[in-house]
């Protein structure tokens, strides 16, 4: 067995694992290997925790601070990988839309872009405004607790909502790369080009962050 499937088969009994157990075996190895985060500009924490040419393994954690917005406030949005994620701590409500091109009404679609590695730093990620509006219609609301799991497919709209004054972490991997643009429903009024960085999150303000679970 290759060092990344073992890593992949590791990753798997994890998530498997009762929630409090697997987030204790992720804390050790924040702890272990000093990983460090990434901020959203959503106001959550982004962790790779593994990462091959099959699958990415990523801890996301919304403190239970106020979380507060870096450029345009807008949550709907795609991947061009299956998103599975499991709850490990708190209530998550994930959304899912079906989209149509629109004339006039809805929003504008913007198309992301990282020049870069997306996981560093220093790596700058653009929103582009196409010339595309879409209409979207909800098809799924679920509500999750701890123990609880969820996929996304790749290319479909969704949300992640997320009460504020609690915190609420996910256990995530991204598989099945397809080739497509990434997508976010944008707010008119913003301009046509948006570029921001993460800050990084250091290795202390991650573990005090799961330090009470």
């Amino acid at each position: 067995m290759g060092d990344d499937q073992k890593a992949r088969s590791e990753w798997r009994a994890i998530r498997a694992l009762p929630p409090g157990d697997a987030l204790a075996q992720i804390r050790a190895t924040i702890a272990t290997r000093h990983l460090t985060g990434l901020r959203h500009p959503h106001g959550f924490y982004v962790v790779l925790l593994h990462r091959d040419i099959r699958e990415e393994w990523r801890l996301h954690v919304w403190p239970d601070t106020t979380r507060q917005y870096v450029g345009m406030p807008a949550r709907v949005h795609t991947h061009d990988r299956h998103v599975d994620s499991r709850l490990l701590v708190g209530t998550l409500s994930n959304v899912t839309y079906r989209s149509q091109v629109c004339g006039e009404g809805g929003y504008p679609l913007y198309q992301v872009t990282y020049l870069g590695d997306k996981y560093y730093e220093a790596t700058k990620n653009v929103l582009r405004k196409s010339s595309v509006r879409l209409a979207v219609e909800e098809v799924e609301r679920m509500t999750m607790i701890a123990g609880d799991s969820y996929r996304v497919d790749r290319h479909t709209f969704h949300e992640a909502m997320v009460p504020n004054g609690q915190t609420t972490i996910t256990l995530v991997c991204l598989h099945g790369y397809e080739p497509g643009s990434v997508g976010v429903l944008g707010i008119d009024g913003y301009s046509r080009d948006l570029v921001f960085e993460r800050a990084i999150v250091s290795n202390e303000d991650l573990l005090s962050a799961l330090q009470a679970f």
